[in-house]
Formats: C-alpha cells, sequence, structure tokens
C-alpha cells in the first residue's frame, strides 16, 4: 500500500520561522509606546503571544480537517463572512474614523481578514466547475464575480481601500487562471476603473496618500511622516541592521511600528539580510503553495491551494512595498508577524487549510476498481490452490 503523502514541511517551517520571528520582533518595537501607555513593556508582547498560541491551535485544527468540507458549505461560509461585514455598520467599532473591527465578547475582530479567505473559497468552487461553465456569462462568469464585488463594496465602504485592491486583484488573477474569457475581464475591470475613480476622487486621503508617493519631500512633516520615518529605518539598518532592540525609530517616530510598519523595524534592527529573509520565506510559501496546487487531486483544491497563496503573498508584497515607499501607505499588516490578532489568526488557519491540501496529493496510479480488485481476489485463490511442489522443487 502507498502511504498517504506527509504535511509539506518546507511550508510548515516558513511559517512557524516568520510566527517566532514576529513575537521577537512585536516586543521589540512595541515595548516602549507599551510602556509610555500602558506602564508595562509587556502590554502587546503578552497579547501577541496569546494571539500566537490561538493562531498555532487554529493551524493544528485546519491541518486536520478535510479541505473537501469547505466545497460542500462554500456558500453559507461566503454568506457567513457578508453578514459579518454588514454587522459593521450596525454594531462596529470606529478607530481613527474607519469602521473595520467588530467586537464580539471580550475579542475585537478584523472581519475582512476572514472574508478574504471565505472568498477564495467560494472562488475555487466555482472555477472548479471548469472553463466550459465559466464560458457562459450568467452561470459561469457573473456569481463569482457578484461574490466579489458585493464583498469590495462593504470593505470599501469601511473605508479600507487597500483590501479592495486586493480582493479585486486576486479575483481577476484566479478568473484569468481559471480559463475566463477575456473579453468577459475586460468588461468586468473596465466597469470597476468607472465605477472607482470618481469614489476614490472623493476620499481625499487616498489622493493625498497618492501625490506624497510621487513627491515625498514636500511633506515630510505631514501625512508623509510616516513613510519618511519609515525609510529612515531602513537606511539606519543597511546591511547587518543595529542589532534587536537597539532600533531609535519605535521611540514615538514611526506610528504603527508594531502593526502595519514592523518590517520597518525589521529593516533597522536586522538589516538588509533580515529583509531579505522575510522576503525569501514568503516566497517560499508561495512556491509550496503553487507545488500543493500543482500536485492537488482535484480542481477545487488546485484554486484554493492558488487563492490562497496568492492572499498571503500578495499581502506581504503590498505590506512591504509600502514600507519603502513604493506604493501608498495603506493598512495592510504582515501575514505572521505583524501584531494584530484577526491577521495572524485567520493567517494560520489558511496556512492549515494549505497543509491540509498537501496531505492529499494524487497518486500516480490509477485507483482501485471493481475489476482490480477482482483480478486481487482471482490471484490470492490461486495461491491458495496451487499444486504443491514436486520432489524436484518446480512446480506443475
Amino acid at each position: 500500500m502507498k502511504k498517504k503523502p506527509a504535511y509539506d514541511l518546507k511550508l510548515f517551517y516558513a511559517v512557524i520561522s516568520l510566527v517566532a520571528l514576529g513575537l521577537v520582533m512585536v516586543f521589540s518595537a512595541s515595548w516602549v509606546i507599551a510602556r509610555e501607555q500602558f506602564s508595562s513593556p509587556f502590554f502587546f508582547f503578552q497579547r501577541h503571544a496569546i494571539r500566537v498560541a490561538l493562531g498555532l491551535l487554529c493551524l493544528y485544527v485546519f491541518m486536520k480537517i478535510p479541505y473537501g468540507i469547505y466545497r460542500r458549505f462554500n456558500f453559507w461560509i461566503l454568506c457567513g463572512a457578508l453578514l459579518m461585514l454588514v454587522s459593521i455598520f450596525i454594531w462596529g467599532k470606529s478607530v481613527r474614523g474607519a469602521d473595520r473591527w467588530l467586537k464580539v465578547f471580550v475579542f475585537t475582530i478584523q472581519p475582512v481578514e476572514v472574508a478574504k479567505y471565505s472568498l477564495m473559497i467560494f472562488l475555487a468552487v466555482c472555477l472548479a466547475e471548469g472553463r466550459k461553465k465559466l464560458s457562459d456569462l450568467e452561470k459561469g462568469f457573473l456569481p463569482p464575480v457578484g461574490a466579489a464585488v458585493a464583498m469590495a463594496v462593504m470593505v470599501g465602504l469601511q473605508p479600507n481601500i487597500s483590501n479592495v485592491v486586493l480582493i479585486a486583484g486576486i479575483t481577476v488573477t484566479l478568473l484569468f487562471v481559471g480559463g475566463c474569457r477575456l473579453r468577459h475581464l475586460g468588461a468586468f475591470a473596465g466597469a470597476a476603473a468607472l465605477a472607482a475613480v470618481p469614489l476614490l476622487y472623493r476620499m481625499e486621503y487616498v489622493i493625498e496618500r497618492v501625490l506624497v508617493l510621487l513627491k515625498r519631500s514636500d511633506d515630510v512633516n505631514g501625512i508623509g511622516w510616516q513613510v519618511n520615518q519609515s525609510l529612515i529605518a531602513f537606511g539606519s539598518g543597511f546591511i547587518f541592521g543595529c542589532g534587536p532592540g537597539r532600533g531609535h525609530q519605535k521611540y514615538m517616530f514611526l506610528p504603527d511600528a508594531h502593526t502595519d510598519f514592523i518590517y520597518s523595524i525589521i529593516g533597522e534592527e536586522l538589516g538588509f539580510v533580515g529583509t531579505a529573509i522575510v522576503l525569501f520565506l514568503f516566497a517560499l510559501i508561495f512556491r509550496r503553495s503553487l507545488r500543493i496546487a500543482k500536485e492537488a487531486p482535484n480542481e477545487f483544491g488546485r484554486f484554493l491551494a492558488l487563492g490562497i497563496g496568492l492572499t498571503i503573498f500578495a499581502t506581504a508584497i503590498i505590506n512591504m512595498a509600502m514600507t519603502t515607499g513604493i506604493l501608498p501607505t495603506a493598512g495592510l499588516p504582515l501575514p505572521f508577524v505583524s501584531y494584530g490578532g484577526s491577521s495572524l489568526v485567520a493567517s494560520l488557519a489558511a496556512a492549515g487549510i494549505l497543509l491540509n491540501i498537501s496531505t492529499q496529493a494524487r497518486d500516480p496510479e490509477p485507483p482501485a476498481g471493481r475489476g482490480r480488485t477482482r483480478n486481487m481476489k482471482n490471484m490470492r485463490y490461486a495461491r491458495r490452490t496451487a499444486a504443491p511442489c514436486s520432489a524436484g522443487g518446480r512446480k506443475r
């Protein structure tokens, strides 16, 4: 009997390495502000450690759940995620003018982190139906696009433009890979652009961030302060960094140093080497997700692995590009590393799904059907009834 494939250990070790690095860097980046605001340098670290423990538990649980069950309940999973997004506007908690958080008992969660992966499940089910159905505008193309548009609208109203761009980009990529007609994709992209431009124009902060990206030196003490301090952190780290815990930007110079801009603290304290290692680990996770997608036993597993891998990798790349001034400032955390329970737990649960898919790799041998089973029975019967050997040691 062929042994069941083991978990993808390279993926597992890459995820665990990022989580371990996050524990160290969250403490290093947060102890100053924690001491100033809460009189305890361990305030944020203790909460992050609890979330890491919860996330690792989710990683283990989702590693054990057969991924095929999500296909059966994909519609209800998507509806649950959309209801969570709607409930933000009723019971949500506003922070800095954005309604992105929902208080559930003693926990404060960000529903969009769960919603992104629920959308990947729904898209994987739609794409698994095959190219023939995708070519049908009404039955094949509109359901996945409609789900993505509904989610993007609710996320955009929070407002959370960075996640809207992420959702739209991954949806278009998966539809393209799935074999959707280019004219349908072109029409969808054109309609989305026409609808987005006037809306973005009315959001002044988005225009300001784009202008800062183009003319960073014009407003280094205003809206460009955060990016400018981030670049100072990278410049101070140079090749090998100033050492863990020895950075200066966390001393109230760089806002959100332990959340969205933790990559900047990694650059300052671990240098170019540290940032390159983090980039390598995320590239490894994406590469392993492509390998898992290639070896998945069915189309649903392939598209689900690809969607999860794209979501994790694209989020990381956008965060890194934001902290280095390549893209405008966005509210996307660095997966597995940044302080923040929703992103950490959701990313670890998604990694658990990837690991479960990796254990279901296709068997190169054909499955045993009725004919093969009957032949095996005949062979066993032939062995039992075989004539005894003759004196010369030969069978008749």
